[in-house]
């Protein structure tokens, strides 16, 4: 019976049992490998209760990044290359099965999912919004922001060419909670500068309904503030539960924004010093350390140097304490640096060298702890280099595709 039953691509274990075997695998390359060796095997590895507990072991991988240009799959010998090439050829990343007419706008991605908007040719305030997955093709429509909170925003300004609010996606509580059959979570986040106040709305595909995070004055955050004309809000970052921008102000100085997703309120936190006005990116460093790199560069002349700072992150009062100097590396004067993110548990720069004419461009992965870094292939090439007017692209996280669950 147990040959007729291998000749017949099965094995004479329950699906339970070749679960427990099969998730001591040590990568997602070998589970790959065992759903093309046995049906058996392939049928137990993308049943959704196995992909929930794999995903749980296994943290997803850069796969590439999507522009207004399309995806850029990862290269060899990045271990993740051969998913990233699946999923360039499985996925519609120009997002062909959303609604026609309009024009989508990719505001976010996160996870696997991606937010997009569309004005409709009428308003660019409160846009049309959609949380679609281009792996699965699937898109959900948000409804409108109700008529009693959109009335609380006035005179909104733009924050980018197009359009006069920032959408953008939340980590779910429940991210990993993912029921057979059913869709999973996900939070979106509206928000607009007007000129005496910022608001934001968050919208639940829990409860299918958009509230507010208590609007905050431009004063409030920043008391020394001149002008509320020169105010902007640049570098979203996202870790233990809140949100981080940067509150730039004419000319060098800058403030930090937080958005405590726990308590929907808007509170100003301390910067390290120096205030200059720079690129920075928050970090998770584990124990309730929050850390953060300050990019402090020479735009004329190249090179420059990464600082790494850390601070106590206090749950009770939700507050930053006073940043600490850890250590920095410096940077090589042959190119300029922009940050593209974090990924694989790593800081993603863009490295773009310093010459007039035909620049190379390197997107590079920058350990935490060591502060050693090696080249990424594939993401950043001879067709796309992204510098200013381009706007840097999104770094895409996830499995590949026979590993991936809908995240619509």
């Amino acid at each position: 019976m147990a040959a007729a039953a291998a000749e017949a691509g099965e094995l004479p274990l329950s699906d339970d049992i070749l679960a427990d075997i099969l998730i001591r695998l040590p990568t997602l390359a070998d589970f790959g490998r065992a759903c093309a060796s046995c049906p058996a095997f392939r049928r137990v590895i993308t049943g959704h209760p196995f992909l929930r507990r794999l995903h749980a072991l296994h943290p997803p991988s850069l796969l590439g990044t999507r522009t207004y240009f399309g995806f850029h799959p990862v290269d060899a010998p990045n271990p993740s290359a051969p998913a990233a090439r699946a999923l360039a050829g499985a996925a519609d990343f120009d997002f062909s099965f959303l609604p026609e007419p309009g024009f989508w706008m990719v505001r976010d991605e996160r996870g696997g999912r991606f937010v997009v908007d569309r004005d409709e040719g009428m308003d660019d305030t409160f846009t049309t919004i959609a949380v679609c997955d281009p792996l699965f093709r699937r898109y959900e429509l948000l409804p409108p922001i109700p008529g009693d909170l959109a009335a609380t925003v006035q005179q909104p300004d733009r924050v980018n060419g197009e359009r006069r609010c920032h959408v953008f996606l939340a980590p779910s509580d429940n991210e990993e909670e993912v029921v057979a059959g059913a869709r999973k979570s996900f939070t979106v986040i509206w928000m607009a500068q007007c000129p005496t106040k910022l608001v934001a709305f968050v919208f639940s595909s829990v409860s299918m309904q958009w509230r507010a995070v208590a609007p905050a004055s431009w004063r409030d955050l920043d008391p020394s503030m001149r002008s509320v004309s020169e105010k902007s809000l640049r570098y979203r970052n996202y870790a233990y539960g809140c949100f981080y921008w940067s509150l730039e102000e004419f000319p060098f100085r800058q403030n930090l924004i937080v958005l405590d997703m726990g308590r929907m309120k808007f509170f100003r936190a301390n910067h390290p010093p120096p205030r200059e006005r720079g690129e920075f990116a928050i970090v998770e460093l584990g124990e309730s350390r929050l850390g953060m790199f300050r990019l402090a560069s020479n735009n004329m002349d190249g090179g420059g140097v990464l600082r790494l700072f850390s601070a106590n992150w206090e749950t009770h009062g939700s507050c930053v304490s006073e940043w600490m100097y850890e250590k920095e590396a410096p940077l090589s004067r042959s190119y300029k640096y922009d940050m593209l993110g974090l990924a694989d548990g790593k800081l993603i720069l863009v490295a773009t060298q310093n010459v007039r004419s035909a620049p190379e461009v390197h997107c590079i992965s920058l350990d935490f702890k060591a502060l050693q870094h090696e080249e990424i292939q594939g993401m950043i090439h001879h067709d796309f280099r992204p510098h200013v007017p381009i706007p840097l692209p999104t770094p895409y996280m996830g499995y590949p595709p026979s590993l991936s669950l809908p995240t619509i």
